[in-house]
């Protein structure tokens, strides 16, 4: 496989650098619809397991409109939702001389795909975990200047392949767990998911605190690498310090306290996570009014595929 052109950068595909990994729970592909379009997929060639594609052309792709077509249907879970995140491979072609633009490991949804190559991200709808999807945008829908970039003519095309490694869930879901919430934040849910965290009127705890209000049925995450939207409040000023929620899923554990990610390490995907940090992390016996401590919100979405990891 060819090398990233620095070219074509400006894409900024969501790259992961990671470490430790597996995969999530599965889900019937019942209510979902596929329509691909088999001239495209005889035109491109792809070889290599799923998370290491060989890719190249036949021919050359000339099309109107964006289209996709199925290469490899996986039986994991389906992406039911736009804004439903996949971890995968994708590689990026000038269609109309097959020369290698991109490679890269992303994190997309339908809606950042068509934000960064154009097209309605009709080609991860209904896609399956385990899936290898061939995809084609024509020059006319590629954002401003990335036609140019790619070296494209106005009848030229983008052409691509994503290896659907994982598909993650687009919110917590598992069984409620009952928890005494006395003095400790109440949390509401958007229909998204996004959840919102309600600071009581009582002080801060001194210890660190940490509840479990979804348990999932997925995998326990161990010392493999989660994937999880998170929300953070401030306890005294009962203002948001930080979300994940309006950009992208985080696999960095550095991004939260190690108290809130030895949690998530004991944490299944699915779950969703209340953790209240004392201030500095620290743990104390001071009952004072002036106690601080934050609340964060965890809801894990998935594990990192491990050829990620080696990759």
């Amino acid at each position: 496989m060819r090398k990233t052109t620095a070219a074509f950068s400006a894409l900024a595909l969501s790259a992961l650098v990671l470490t430790g990994c597996s995969s999530a729970p599965g889900s019937s592909t019942a209510g979902c619809e596929r329509s691909d379009s088999a001239a495209l997929g005889m035109s491109v060639n792809a070889s290599g397991d799923i998370g290491s594609p060989q890719v190249g052309l036949s021919a050359p792709v000339v099309t109107s409109k964006p289209i996709y077509d199925d290469l490899i249907v996986g039986d994991g879970p389906a992406v039911r939702e736009s804004a439903q995140n996949v971890v995968g491979t994708v590689t990026l072609l000038n269609g109309e001389t097959g020369q290698a633009l991109q490679t890269a490991a992303v994190v997309w949804s339908a809606d950042t795909m068509s934000t960064q190559l154009g097209g309605d991200g009709e080609a991860l709808l209904c896609a399956t975990e385990g899936s290898r999807v061939a995809f084609a945008i024509p020059a006319s829908d590629l954002p401003e200047g990335l036609a140019d970039q790619a070296g494209l003519s106005a009848d030229g095309s983008v052409v691509g392949s994503i290896d659907i490694q994982e598909v993650l869930l687009p919110r917590a879901t598992g069984r409620d767990v009952f928890n005494d919430a006395r003095g400790l934040p109440t949390v509401v849910r958007a229909a998204d998911g996004r959840p919102g965290i309600i600071i009581p009127g009582s002080a801060a705890p001194a210890k660190t605190v940490v509840q479990t209000l979804i348990e999932g049925a997925g995998q326990k995450v161990g010392d493999d690498v989660a994937m999880f939207n998170y929300t953070s409040v401030d306890w005294n000023s009962r203002s948001m310090k930080s979300t994940s929620w309006d950009s992208r899923v985080v696999s960095d554990a550095t991004t939260l306290p190690e108290a809130v990610m030895t949690q998530v390490a004991k944490a299944t995907v699915g779950s969703q996570l209340l953790v209240v940090v004392p201030d500095d992390s620290g743990d104390s016996d001071d009952a004072s009014d002036s106690r601080d401590a934050t609340a964060y919100v965890v809801d894990v979405l998935g594990i990192v595929p491990p050829e990620l990891i080696r990759g």
